[in-house]
Formats: structure tokens, C-alpha cells, sequence
């Protein structure tokens, strides 16, 4: 068990999950960790002693691991990949620099080419490594609702370098008593009880003071009640995942001890003794030897005779003989032997937890691509349609929003134009009616449209 975790109450033993405290159960089974309630997630945040570790960073979790063990649960089942499409969506086409302009009352984009970039900015981009620096800050946004960017400074305030760092690497500071700020956090690649020689302190970087040091600054969506770490909605996953990862266990057991067998083929014994009588062989000894030959060789035969794609619906004849009374001697059978293993009500199960995770995570299910045994699953070709338009339209405003913040921190403090914008560059699925190749590249004319003016599009 991770430390920390025996500071809390004592456990409680339900089924497989054992409840530690109100809002907080360990899995048993896979040994993960499922809290629900803002004191097990931020204890820190409730409690009238803060972090009676003696440590001076607030706690993620009970046991400080809370990050790593969500990591755990989440790549264990197939919801990994669900995080994967809304990262790849909130990345879009990629990075565009655009300036804005209005007419006739209308936004219009246009779109600036990286070769029209002053010098300085293109520099700071390259030298910065700035989209895949993008793409981390996204990835932690997608999977924390916040991420953590150290900014370097020089003498004069200007931005020279900035670094993502793991958001899970990094854990805040217990908040100043006078004024409720964070003025530090702690880097370490050793939660959650890393030795002194294994953390960093950093200062908390000041995005308003035009001459602050260098320093971390935590960018994140509001949080409704978290002090320190925000929790997406998503996170209320966890017990569907416990449910959804006991199912291919079930399955996987039940066929490591499983019998499989289709047919059971009576033969009676006197078929081989009429077959060698003994009147044939020197003695019994070679008459047995014969029989157990035959034997072989006859089920051989019948596995050739039954098994296969080319014996399907096959037609079997045997030859009945009756005694003086006329019933039947015994004779040759063959039994059909059911198989029911009967995992319909778990494949049921596992199908209700998947779409269950996949709604949590936000997605519909034809975004997500559901195939479900139930018969629950993603819908026509114009539902995907739909459904992905409205999540690039509507659900990737506020995330896009937040992972843009470090460029325009820069470019105030830098100088740049500012009129010089930055954001992501959409695909919008279309009909093929409007577009032979089914989808058009934002700030692009539609490849089967008049248009041939690429500058102009309305957002």
C-alpha cells in the first residue's frame, strides 16, 4: 500500500473496494486508488493544520501520488485513447499566426505566414521548440485542467525562454497565511516522498508585474472548489473504470481455466473386439496392441471427419444392429457438447461502463467510435459529422483559450505587434455535396468551391 495512506480511517471491506474514508476506496484488485471528496484530493486545502507531513508543498492526494495513480487506472483500459482524440482535436490542424481585421460588421482571419514573421519571433519559436512545447502544455490541459510554464527572464523583464513542465513533476506551495498566494512551487521527478536532494523550489512567477524575476506561473481553467489542483469533470470516471477493467479479467480467466470441447464421440468397445478378435493374434498382449493402434488411428479420422471449415453441416452414417429382441446394440454417437459460457450480462456490463467512460470524458459515442456488444455504438456518417463540428466549435473554446495564455504573456512583455494573434487551425467535416475530399482546412477555400481567395474566411 502507498504511503500515506494509513493516516486515514480505518478501512472498511466492501467487495473488492475498501473504503480508507468518506470519498476515498482502494481497488482490491488493481490496487488503485478512487477519491471523490476535496479533502482527500486537497487535504491541505480543508484541514486547520496544512501538511502535517512537516513538507511545505500541499499534498495532491492523500498519499501526495494522487496524479500517478489516475495515470495508472486511465492507460490501463482503453480510455486512454479517448484522451488521445481530445488532445488531437484541441491541437486541431496545428499553430497559425493571423491577424484580425472587420468588415461589414464580420470578423475576418487572416492568416500571416511563418516567413512574413519578424525576425525576433521566429527565433524565440525555433529556439523554443514552441510546438511541441504546445502540444505538452495540451496534453497536461487535457488531462489536469491546468499546466505549469516556467518563464525566463532577462535584467529588463523580457521573456527569453520558456519551459513546460510535467504537471504531475510539480506540487504547490502551501498558500501564504496573510494573503492566500502560492509563492513557490516544488519540482521533483521522486513523488510523492522525494528526499531534499530530490526536489527544487521555484518562485511563482508575477505575469503582471512587468519586471518580475524568472519563475512558474500555473495556467488553468477555474477551478469551482479546488485550491490547488483543479479536477476535470472527467475524473469522475474512476469507479467506471474499475468496473470496465474487472471485465477482460473475468474473460481472461475464464478462458485460462476452461475446457473447450465441442464433440464427444461414443464408441463402444465392442466395435474394436469384433474388429481384432483374438482368434487372429498369437496372444492378447498382441491383440490389445492392435486395438490401441486402431483406436488412434479411428480418432484421427473423426477429428478429420468433424472439425474444419469443410465439414460444416456434414452428414454422419452409422449402422445400428438390434438383438433378438430387437433393440439396439450399442452403437457408435456423436454429442453436440454446449458451450455457454454465458458473458452476455458482463460484455453488458462492460458495454454500459464504456459508454459511461466515454460520455464522462465528454466525447459522443461516434467520436469516441463505439462498437459496443450491447448494440449501443456510434451512429451514420453525418452524426460523426455533426457531433465532431460541434465539440471543434463549442467544446474547444475555453481549453484553446487557456493553452494560448503563454503567448500572449510573451508578447506583452515582449513587445511584439499587437496586432499579430496566434491560435489553431481547424478541419470542419463536410458533406461530400460540398467538398469532394469531406472536409475543409480552416482559413482554406473549400476544394470544390468558386472561391479562390485563401485569406478570407469568417471564424
Amino acid at each position: 500500500m502507498e504511503k500515506g495512506i494509513s493516516m486515514v480511517e480505518k478501512p472498511m471491506i466492501n467487495g473488492d473496494l475498501i473504503r480508507h474514508a468518506n470519498g476515498m476506496h482502494m481497488s482490491t484488485v488493481s490496487g488503485g486508488v478512487y477519491e471523490t471528496s476535496k479533502k482527500e484530493i486537497e487535504p491541505d486545502a480543508v484541514t486547520q493544520n496544512p501538511s502535517n507531513t512537516g513538507r511545505p508543498w500541499a499534498r495532491w492526494g492523500s498519499d501526495n501520488n494522487y496524479p500517478q495513480r489516475l495515470i495508472d487506472a486511465v492507460m490501463a483500459d482503453p480510455a486512454a485513447s479517448l484522451l488521445e482524440k481530445r488532445r488531437a482535436m484541441h491541437w486541431g490542424s496545428g499553430l497559425m499566426f493571423h491577424r484580425r481585421i472587420v468588415e461589414k460588421k464580420k470578423l475576418i482571419i487572416e492568416p500571416v505566414l511563418d516567413e512574413e514573421l519578424p525576425a525576433e519571433i521566429d527565433d524565440f519559436f525555433y529556439l523554443n521548440d514552441f510546438q511541441n512545447f504546445t502540444q505538452g502544455i495540451i496534453a497536461d490541459f487535457e488531462w489536469w485542467h491546468d499546466y505549469t510554464v516556467e518563464y525566463i527572464t532577462a535584467n529588463n523583464g523580457k521573456i527569453l525562454e520558456v519551459k513546460w513542465h510535467r504537471r504531475k513533476d510539480v506540487r504547490s506551495e502551501l498558500r501564504d497565511k496573510k494573503n492566500g498566494k502560492v509563492q513557490a512551487f516544488y519540482l521533483s521527478g521522486d513523488w510523492p516522498n522525494p528526499n531534499m536532494e530530490n526536489y527544487a523550489r521555484v518562485n511563482a512567477f508575477d505575469k503582471y508585474n512587468a519586471k518580475s524575476a524568472s519563475g512558474i506561473y500555473r495556467h488553468q481553467l477555474v477551478s469551482v472548489d479546488k485550491d490547488y489542483n483543479p479536477q476535470p469533470a472527467w475524473h469522475g470516471i474512476t469507479r467506471w473504470l474499475h468496473i470496465a477493467g474487472k471485465i477482460p479479467r473475468w474473460i481472461l480467466a475464464n478462458i485460462d481455466n476452461s475446457i473447450n470441447i465441442k464433440y464427444h464421440v461414443e464408441i463402444p468397445l465392442k466395435y474394436f473386439l469384433d474388429r481384432h478378435p483374438l482368434e487372429r493374434y498369437k496372444d492378447v498382449n498382441e491383440q490389445l496392441l492392435a486395438i490401441q493402434k486402431d483406436e488412434i488411428e479411428t480418432y484421427k479420422k473423426m477429428d478429420e471427419l468433424l472439425t474444419g471449415e469443410t465439414n460444416v453441416s456434414k452428414t454422419f452414417y452409422t449402422k445400428i444392429a438390434v438383438d433378438e429382441s430387437g433393440k439396439p446394440l450399442p452403437s457408435w454417437k456423436i454429442n453436440v457438447l454446449a458451450n455457454d459460457v454465458k458473458d452476455s450480462a458482463w460484455l453488458t456490463a462492460y458495454g454500459t461502463a464504456a459508454m459511461a467512460i466515454t460520455s464522462g470524458l465528454g466525447l459522443s459515442p461516434s467520436i469516441g467510435g463505439q462498437i459496443l456488444p450491447n448494440g449501443l455504438g456510434s451512429g451514420s456518417g453525418s452524426d460523426l459529422r455533426e457531433q465532431f463540428n460541434f465539440y471543434m466549435q463549442v467544446m474547444t473554446a475555453q481549453p484553446r483559450q487557456t493553452t494560448l495564455e503563454p503567448f500572449e504573456i510573451i508578447k506583452r512583455r515582449n513587445g511584439w505587434p499587437k496586432d499579430l494573434h496566434l491560435g489553431y487551425r481547424d478541419i470542419v467535416l463536410q458533406s461530400v455535396d460540398q467538398s469532394k475530399g469531406g472536409f475543409e482546412k480552416q482559413s482554406e477555400p473549400a476544394p470544390t468551391s468558386g472561391d479562390g481567395d485563401s485569406k478570407k474566411t469568417q471564424p
